[in-house]
């Protein structure tokens, strides 16, 4: 039972799902499909992979899949043993049918995430018609205050909603985890935020490296920042979590880079225990975990001599061909 879809579209990687699945064990690996609902987004941050893919959506005919056809998406996954279905974006909050799409997907068997900027579910009405149905909530904060946060999101007052609907979503019991993109703007914030999510009541935080697609390959190198700038306020993060009784994983960070920290790479578990498939709207079905290693991600020739060689996915090709490769290697490279 495969997840690769025949006469998929191959060309650049554009995206993946950005969900946290690393509380996702089977004795088999769950297949997970991944739902782009529609590029519409409330947000504009600075790193978005899928800001320029709303035109090449829109020349196919449309950025938005209707409710039959995401119903009629939710079946077909349900027949063909997926497990798992994750509602992204853009943002997916901002559709009206969304609680009707969930509940259809939870009355089919599937597990249910939605990777959300959370301002919509500041709204007590829309927050209240998505709880208590077992969703994962992944929302996305990228600063510990509203200097940092609206900075990346370019959306004046979304640091307020986002946190007032975590902190809401936290108080009834729902399952929260905070993502953090990490950036060259929120970088230094990474420890402040793990502040944040805990004194709000959410103790599971996703730290995200930045793929250099979309606003982020307009501004490379003014948003991508180097891996070695990252590690220091990425393991007082992990630290601050930890310590609080919380969990932090890596997303998109090689395993050398992260030295003593590489068991909390989600990649680890994925490997394991996930299979995903994401649906697009400007591109056919994609393999995510085949697609994601082979075509978004490269190695350097440094890597041919590291013992974790076979289990690491390298790095986002974009970085390496921007920033070279003096961080990588067995002993994490010359800058450890």
């Amino acid at each position: 039972m495969g997840v690769g879809v025949g006469g998929t579209r191959r060309g650049v990687l554009r995206t993946g799902t950005g969900l946290d699945l690393t509380d996702i064990t089977a004795p088999r690996p769950v297949l997970h499909l991944d739902i782009k609902l529609s590029y519409a987004c409330n947000n504009h941050c600075i790193h978005c992979v899928v800001a320029d893919q709303r035109a090449r959506a829109l020349a196919r005919g449309r950025d938005f899949r209707t409710t039959a056809e995401v119903l009629a998406e939710l079946e077909d996954a349900r027949r063909r043993g997926f497990g798992l279905v994750t509602f992204t974006g853009g943002e997916p909050t901002l559709r009206r049918d969304l609680p009707v799409l969930v509940r259809r997907a939870v009355a089919l068997g599937l597990a249910v995430g939605l990777q959300t900027n959370g301002r919509v579910l500041c709204y007590a009405p829309a927050r209240e018609a998505l709880c208590g149905l077992g969703v994962r909530f992944v929302v996305a904060l990228h600063g510990a205050d509203a200097e940092v946060h609206d900075a990346v999101t370019r959306a004046p007052g979304s640091f307020e909603q986002t946190l007032s609907a975590m902190t809401a979503l936290a108080s009834r019991g729902e399952k929260v985890t905070g993502k953090v993109v990490i950036s060259r703007r929120n970088k230094a914030s990474l420890p402040a935020i793990a502040d944040v999510l805990l004194r709000v009541g959410v103790r599971r935080l996703n730290l995200t490296f930045p793929h250099g697609l979309g606003n982020a390959a307009r501004d490379y190198r003014g948003v991508v920042p180097r891996l070695s700038e990252v590690l220091p306020p990425l393991r007082e993060a992990v630290v601050r979590m930890e310590r609080a009784g919380g969990e932090a994983v890596t997303e998109a960070i090689p395993l050398c880079v992260l030295g003593d920290l590489a068991h909390i790479a989600s990649e680890n578990h994925y490997r394991e225990h996930v299979r995903s498939e994401v649906r697009q709207l400007d591109q056919g079905p994609r393999d995510w975990s085949r697609d994601r290693v082979v075509e978004g991600k490269a190695k350097a020739e440094v890597c041919r001599d590291c013992p974790d060689d076979d289990r690491c996915e390298g790095v986002w090709r974009e970085y390496l061909e921007t920033y070279g490769d003096e961080e990588l290697g067995p002993d994490g490279g010359r800058h450890r």
